[in-house]
């Protein structure tokens, strides 16, 4: 082991001015008079000239301020968006969004410390009461990371704009960078963590290079170092779960001497140590990534779009009018996925209009967070009574049954927002209201909540285009329906004897680019379904 002893030294610098001194002894007598003396102007004359030193280097730094701010506005120059639909749009794509959070939470309140005008100050920090808090940052950090892992992404490529062979006009920068490498690192996911260092230091480049280090407290120093402990710790011994509790205690031990030849080596040791891997082609880094990647679940392989392609098969399209007068002046277009068990896609159900409605009233209503899974749930309330019965009689007249009074809710999906494999129905649960657990999912959320035990059916309504992600998919079907505005998603969740549907098993992909908007309903079991054909 070797080892690396430093000397510190320390500087005091005592100074008095003879100016100063007598200054202040006059300032101690209140009643001494300037205008009395000649000389004692001159003293005025001494004491402005050192006020103008003091204002000029002010100046100075003041400058030096200035050019900060036009620098960080340089950086974070982009088109002016006035309306709300250019504003959902910007923050659709996860790099626009997660730079913007994360900017907010950690780099907007180190800009008071640096600033030196006080009603500035106050005022930016009465806007900053509105800023992300740490959990809203771990959470965004948690979407963008899940973003990278389910489409199989690299950091590099997702730091400069590439996502899924397409460059959009975004990017990560080295503070990005860090704080998804650092989140990495606390999860003792080493390997992860070193491509997202080693990307933050190529791109701290000059001049934002100052920037980081003056203003925003990130010295390339501690970002390489960070990597340094990253590439120690990325080793298969280091990664492998402790066995018994005298292998736990050595690890501690291990990890403690590590971060100690880490932390107190030279920053000369720390950049050559970092050097060799920093000047290496980035290619070779992915090649030996790929290597090392665990096996695509089901639906990550779904959601990537690896799925063989469906056999040829007789389903069919068609204009459904059934028995509905309503239908026969407006058909449906509707197209047959599945036949067992049954789901049913249909075409421009909802108009433009109606969807933007539906919107703009779950905007302004108590919402519910699913933190877990990055969602966001409006339930339409009692005001909305006339907007919902429209709804409903619109799913009467689709699904043909009886009338139906079923609350309506509104999903809104977050940044690398997903609904996790579910393998119970949606609609399944107990008839009674159940105390939800904190750590309940979205899923278990709407059973428990929403749906009982009586209903078979779901239907979703696409209230948005997705571009990329967010598709529902059937793991077992190896069926994926990617969202489009006005279209409903309809599928029957159980079987001829009522027990859940193994096959109706879905999932929701974390959305990547675009802002998911759905809305959800339950078709009960009681109901009369003239469409539903006979399954036995």
């Amino acid at each position: 082991m070797t080892c690396f002893l430093f000397r510190l030294s320390i500087f005091v610098f005592i100074s008095h001015s003879a100016i100063g001194i007598e200054i202040n002894e006059e300032r101690e007598d209140p009643n001494y008079l300037y205008s009395t003396s000649v000389a004692s102007m001159a003293k005025l004359l001494q004491m402005e000239n050192k006020l103008l030193t003091q204002l000029k280097s002010f100046a100075k730094l003041m400058q030096q301020k200035l050019d900060m701010i036009n620098l960080y506005q340089e950086m974070l120059h982009r088109p002016v968006m006035i309306d709300a639909e250019s504003q959902e749009q910007y923050v659709s794509n996860p790099l626009n969004a997660y730079g913007l959070l994360r900017r907010l939470h950690q780099d907007w309140p180190k800009w008071l410390s640096y600033l030196d005008t006080r009603e500035l100050i106050e005022k930016m920090q009465q806007e900053l009461k509105k800023a992300p808090s740490e959990k809203d940052l771990h959470l965004a950090t948690e979407g963008l990371l899940r973003i990278e892992s389910f489409y199989d992404l690299e950091a590099s490529h997702m730091a400069k704009g590439l996502i899924l062979d397409k460059q959009y006009n975004s990017h990560l920068n080295p503070a990005d960078c860090m704080a998804l490498g650092n989140h990495l690192l606390s999860l003792t996911e080493y390997s992860k963590s070193t491509h997202w260092f080693r990307t933050a230091l190529r791109n701290y480049k000059q001049p934002y290079g100052k920037l980081y280090n003056q203003v925003l407290g990130l010295k390339r120093i501690k970002l390489t170092r960070a990597y340094a402990l990253a590439i120690a710790r990325d080793t298969d011994g280091i990664e492998k779960k402790p066995q018994d509790t005298t292998m736990k205690e050595w690890q501690k031990m291990a990890d403690k001497m590590l971060d100690d030849l880490v932390f107190k080596a030279s920053n000369e040791k720390i950049k050559k140590l970092t050097k060799e891997y920093l000047d290496a082609d980035e290619q070779i880094f992915i090649n030996a990534r790929a290597k090392h990647k665990p096996k695509p679940t089901a639906m990550q392989l779904g959601c990537r779009g690896l799925w063989e392609k469906p056999k040829p098969h007789r389903l069919t399209c068609r204009y459904s009018q059934a028995d509905s007068a309503f239908l026969r002046l407006a058909p449906l277009k509707e197209e047959t996925l599945s036949t067992q068990p049954l789901i049913i896609l249909l075409h421009q159900v909802l108009s433009d209009s109606e969807v933007s409605s539906l919107k703009n009233l779950s905007l302004y209503r108590t919402s519910r967070d699913f933190a877990k899974q990055s969602v966001k749930l409006f339930p339409l309330e009692e005001t909305q009574a006339t907007l919902q019965r429209q709804l409903n009689r619109r799913i009467m007249h689709i699904l043909g049954v009886g009338p139906t009074d079923h609350s309506v809710h509104v999903y809104n999906y977050g940044l690398g927002g997903y609904l996790q494999r579910n393998s119970k129905s949606t609609c399944r649960g107990p008839p009674k209201k159940t105390k939800l657990k904190k750590s309940a999912s979205a899923a278990q959320i709407n059973v428990q909540e929403r749906c009982h035990s009586k209903h078979i059916a779901t239907m979703i309504i696409y209230a948005s285009d997705v571009p990329l992600g967010g598709a529902t998919i059937f793991p077992k079907l190896q069926l994926l329906v990617q969202p489009k505005k006005g279209n409903v998603l309809v599928w029957i969740n159980r079987d001829n004897e009522k027990r859940p549907e193994k096959l109706a098993e879905h999932a929701v992909c974390p959305v990547v680019m675009g802002s998911r908007w759905v809305m959800s309903n339950c078709i009960a079991a009681g109901l009369e379904m003239l469409k539903q054909p006979c399954l036995a």
